[in-house]
């Protein structure tokens, strides 16, 4: 009996999902773990007696303070993307990368603003979008040994994991189905066993209007009856809408720690227009299915996280540099040249690789000597 694997039984395969997944409680406890272990650190090399017996706190950035300083980068990696006008893959896993890398890694070891140049260039080479290293470099203005000084660290954090799965083209595929349910083009709709796809088709035109709260800029007409036109326009409205907040808070939040790329978009769908997303919701998950409340109440807890982002909660430029003047205060002051760090590294493995030559050469002498012993001169070797 052939078995069919569907598209969760494939994501349940990914390093997305088996890496970079969790509950809340397992993200809120290796933040504080890598948090804990960067204050330690921090003692043992300051200056003061007090601070490093304990006596006294070091003034350390709290947890809050650098997941609202790594959010600010996350959204300096959004804004340069956009300037690069770069495909918004690469801007999403570039901010992924970041994310990923400070479960692992404090700002008290490797401050954002060294990080997220590397991590946004990375993203460029992943995600296929081609820019020289010195172009880039020169448009940014930034040394381009800073930039790859800190990547194989940032490969290391990364797990060698470079695939992100991200939620825009899932959305796209909605708007696609959702355009050809609104033209009675769905042939049969699984799910719907009692609905043809004109009844569908029906439904879709005598939807409630979006209440108050969805983020669609779609108004109804008035007292006009709404056409197939006027509902093309409420699906492409709707998509726009929940593309913009995949673009924003979905990206500056914990979402894609969280949840799963299709839980995300439709969550997305939910917050710009939930009577357009529930009707979609109904065609693929048939009212009497027993998943189906825990599956919309995932949906619903994930829009809650989206929702109640608000562009406030970013850092200022003047809160991002009182952050950062405390920070150098307390920082690792063996990162503080990553530069020279990694000449030193890549020097050190120079140098290994010479020695390797070496011995492959000698052995190789050795051999040719053992071979001449055993078995006398090649016969050619005497003629004059």
């Amino acid at each position: 009996m052939t078995q069919t694997l569907t598209e969760d039984d494939i994501y349940r395969t990914s390093t997305q999902f088996r890496l970079w997944s969790f509950s809340p409680e397992s993200l809120a406890a290796l933040r504080k773990q890598t948090h804990d272990l960067a204050i330690t650190r921090a003692r043992q090399y300051a200056v003061d007696a007090d601070i490093r017996d304990g006596k006294k706190d070091v003034d350390c950035l709290r947890r809050d303070e650098e997941l609202r300083l790594v959010q600010r980068y996350c959204e300096q990696i959004r804004t340069t993307s956009d300037h690069f006008k770069w495909p918004v893959h690469v801007k999403a896993t570039a901010v992924q990368y970041l994310r990923r890398f400070y479960l692992s890694n404090s700002v008290h070891t490797y401050p954002p603003k060294e990080i997220y140049k590397t991590v946004l260039f990375l993203a460029c080479k992943t995600e296929a979008t081609h820019m020289t290293l010195s172009e880039y470099a020169r448009r940014i203005s930034t040394d381009p040994d800073v930039i790859l000084a800190p990547e194989y660290k940032i490969m290391q954090a990364l797990r060698f994991t470079l695939d992100v799965r991200q939620p825009y083209r899932g959305l796209k595929g909605v708007l696609m189905e959702m355009l050809n349910m609104a033209n009675g083009m769905v042939g049969e709709v699984e799910g719907v066993d009692t609905k043809g796809a004109r009844e569908l088709q029906q439904d879709m035109l005598t939807l409630e209007h979006p209440g108050t709260q969805a983020t669609t800029p779609w108004k109804a007409p008035g007292s006009r009856k709404i056409d197939g036109k006027t509902l093309v326009e409420r699906i492409n409205a709707a998509y726009s809408a929940a593309r913009t907040l995949l673009d924003g808070p979905a990206l500056l939040t914990d979402v894609h720690f969280l949840y799963t790329p299709s839980q995300i978009l439709l969550a997305a769908l939910h917050l710009a227009d939930e009577p357009l997303a529930s009707l979609y919701l109904m065609t693929k998950l048939p009212l009497k299915s027993d998943a189906r409340p825990k599956i919309l109440a995932t949906i619903a807890a994930c829009a809650d996280i989206i929702g109640n982002f608000s562009t406030k909660q970013i850092l200022s430029k003047a809160e991002r540099a009182d952050l950062e003047t405390r920070l150098e205060r307390c920082r690792d002051p063996s990162t503080k040249d990553l530069v020279k760090t990694h000449a030193a590294a890549k020097r050190g493995s120079e140098s290994d690789e010479e020695v390797k030559v070496q011995k492959r050469k000698a052995a190789r002498e050795k051999h040719q000597k053992e071979g001449d012993d055993l078995f006398g001169p090649n016969l050619g070797g005497g003629r004059g």
